[in-house]
């Protein structure tokens, strides 16, 4: 233990010769309060003296929690999206805390188990996947792994070539530049209900997005908004079609058709949907399959979970080779190693490393039963929704005739005159336990997607008016479900009295 009488050298010594693991670091008492802290460094020793000491006769006012800091996206702590980090990272930690060090954010702290909206499904591989990724001493990008993850992913959504990145985002701007969307002239439809990291892409690309609206049962972005927008604007060069929360676009088909017809690429964002199937003109084809690209995401909520990345992928090896290059920092072609640090345009270094793609791969052997386990957790929920009369009006997603869809997040549409914002932050003050977000915040309402060629997208604004998204993970049970149901009821009754 540290003696606050040493001087600083002597002091130096003992924190740096306690770092040898598998020991604990060094340790410090705040004199007559009995508290010990770990010291890890001088500059931690100095902190904990400049602040812990000075502060040695104040109360804290520590109180017990029942869950740990929910510091992630998504979060329904507070009810906000957007969390903070820990106030002072290089505060040193108190040993009574140790126990808590590796708690992930908003973990059960000795109460009821967190019902999570969604958690990866990694599988029994994934750990010797890793060892073998690590004892080979190639943990950078192109490795076995990584071409291994890549044919896993191209399998599941029917295309010839795939090429794994670090997360959907990344995937969508090598899609973006490889399907030559590069200036402010070059207008990309976009559905005004999705993940802002769809247009976001554009933008990154160079090109403009155009907001669009969706239809109201698969919440896929609708014929008529496509037609309606593609005769106002003759500057549309291609469509990007975002299935939402597992379910296939309704109106994928006649959308995939019509682009066909005018010339227009597809690119379809898979990234909620893969593993699901539609009905493309009779025949039933897997999501991702018929797009003149598709991207997909395998963050770790996603339907694979590897914590960040996705994918290109496509049937034109061409078009997705051309995606790599941007996503590879754009290198000459041709030109001998000698030059390889010569570009021929500015892109990005987006390429997947080796560990993320031995935990895809692990994953990705798993998306049967991941799947399996969604479906039943949507049948749960219809059985649930339909047993309590309180939640006659409220509605759940629609798939088209036709459709098989994964159900990645269960979506509940509130009857006309209930908030979604309302009732869900009622849920989370009532139920602490159960995980919920909001739906998406519509993107023709974002002043950063707004332009002269951008309309309202009433649709999409009621649905986020009105939509609360539920627990959706693979590990909840039909008793799990039955709670949310019931705290969901219980929370319209309490806003609605």
């Amino acid at each position: 233990q540290i003696d606050l009488k040493w001087d600083e050298d002597a002091t130096d010594r003992f924190i740096r010769g306690s770092l040898f693991p598998p020991h604990d670091p060094a340790v410090v008492e705040v004199p007559g309060k009995g508290e010990t802290y770990f010291i890890e460094s001088m500059e931690q020793f100095n902190d904990f003296r400049m602040k812990v000491l000075e502060e040695a006769g104040t109360s804290r006012g520590d109180r017990p929690r029942s869950y740990a800091a929910d510091t992630h996206w998504y979060s329904n702590v507070g009810g906000s999206i957007v969390k903070m980090g820990d106030s002072d990272i290089h505060m040193p930690l108190k040993t009574s805390d140790k126990k808590h060090k590796a708690i992930i954010p908003g973990a059960a702290l000795g109460a009821r188990k967190k019902l999570r909206m969604n958690e990866p499904l990694i599988g029994p591989n994934a750990e010797r996947y890793c060892s073998a990724a690590l004892a080979s001493g190639w943990i950078g990008v192109e490795g076995p792994y990584v071409k291994q993850f890549e044919k896993h992913l191209a399998q599941i959504c029917g295309c010839s070539a795939a090429c794994a990145v670090q997360s959907g985002t990344a995937a969508l701007y090598g899609a973006m530049k490889a399907l030559g969307v590069s200036e402010p002239c070059h207008h990309v439809l976009v559905p005004a209900f999705t993940c802002a990291a769809c247009a976001d892409a554009i933008v990154h690309a160079g090109g403009r997005p155009i907001p669009i609206d969706c239809d109201l049962e698969s919440y896929g972005v609708s014929l008529e908004a496509v037609q309606t927008s593609l005769e106002a604007d003759k500057n549309v060069v291609g469509i990007v079609i975002a299935p939402c929360y597992g379910v296939p676009a309704r109106d994928f088909a006649a959308i995939q058709g019509l682009c066909k017809e005018r010339g227009l690429w597809l690119c379809e964002d898979a990234c909620e949907s893969y593993g699901a199937s539609c009905n493309v003109r009779g025949f039933k084809v897997p999501v991702g399959s018929v797009a003149t690209l598709s991207v997909v995401s395998v963050r770790s909520e996603k339907m694979i979970g590897v914590g960040e990345g996705g994918a290109i992928l496509g049937n034109d090896a061409t078009l997705v080779a051309r995606a790599k290059w941007w996503c590879s920092r754009a290198p000459c072609r041709g030109v001998g190693l000698w030059r390889v640090y010569e570009h021929d345009a500015v892109g990005q270094n987006f390429r997947m490393p080796e560990m993320l793609a031995a935990v895809g791969c692990a994953a990705a052997e798993m998306l049967p039963v991941m799947i399996e386990r969604k479906r039943a957790i949507h049948g749960w929920y219809e059985q649930g929704i339909a047993a309590r009369p309180g939640l006659k009006g409220v509605r759940l997603q629609q798939a088209a005739p036709g459709d098989d869809s994964v159900w990645w997040i269960n979506a509940a549409l509130l009857p006309e005159g209930l908030s979604g914002e309302e009732v869900g932050m009622q849920l989370m003050k009532t139920y602490p336990d159960i995980e919920i977000r909001p739906g998406f915040f519509p993107l023709d309402m974002m002043a950063i997607f707004q332009s002269s060629w951008s309309k309202p997208c009433p649709n999409a604004q009621l649905l986020y008016q009105r939509l609360v998204c539920l627990p959706s993970s693979n590990q909840l049970q039909k008793e799990d479900v039955d709670r949310v149901c019931s705290a969901l009821l219980e929370s319209i009754e309490a806003v609605s009295a």
